[in-house]
């Protein structure tokens, strides 16, 4: 218990280990290939759960929901393994990397049971019902709209 203690209470303490670039014998090519790399690969994890939260937002009714948030937040995580590699050529925070690898291993699990939990309902489940079900939200949405134009005028009659 002394050790997970000792861990917590130094988590931003990087005094133990040189950074990276001290490490070995990294040309100043290889080490920004995989720094860039690193960077880029976290950029493309943070946008993607982006775009799944824009889809989320703009689509109602989402079967599954559950599974797309625990999406999010293991590619969120996975970026931030990328992007701590990264920084650890200048600022070697170890302690926080291996808290952030196991936060990726702890939600990268609960994704895996969540899928194998939900794959037999996500087998059955049909694409035409999906299909029909955006199809109506279309249509309701367009109904909804044509009874706000027909108040609008009803309101400007009342006032005439």
């Amino acid at each position: 218990m002394e050790q997970v203690y000792d861990f917590i209470s130094r988590l931003f303490e990087a005094n133990d280990w040189p950074p990276r670039w001290f490490c070995g014998t990294w040309s100043e090519f290889h080490g920004w290939l995989y720094v860039l790399s690193d960077v880029a690969i976290w950029l493309a994890y943070f946008v993607i759960p982006a775009i799944i939260i824009f889809f989320i937002q703009k689509r109602r009714n989402i079967p599954f929901l559950p599974v797309f948030w625990l999406f999010g937040a293991f590619i969120i995580l996975c970026g931030s393994t990328h992007l701590i590699d990264a920084v650890m050529f200048w600022w070697p925070g170890y302690r926080l990397s291996a808290l952030l690898r196991l936060l990726t291993a702890l939600v990268s699990l609960a994704t895996a049971f969540a899928l194998i939990r939900d794959l037999p309902k996500l087998v059955e489940e049909q694409p035409n019902d999906l299909l029909r079900e955006y199809e109506l939200e279309k249509q309701l949405k367009k109904y909804e709209g044509e009874i706000e134009e027909l108040r609008k005028q009803l309101a400007l009659k009342n006032n005439e």
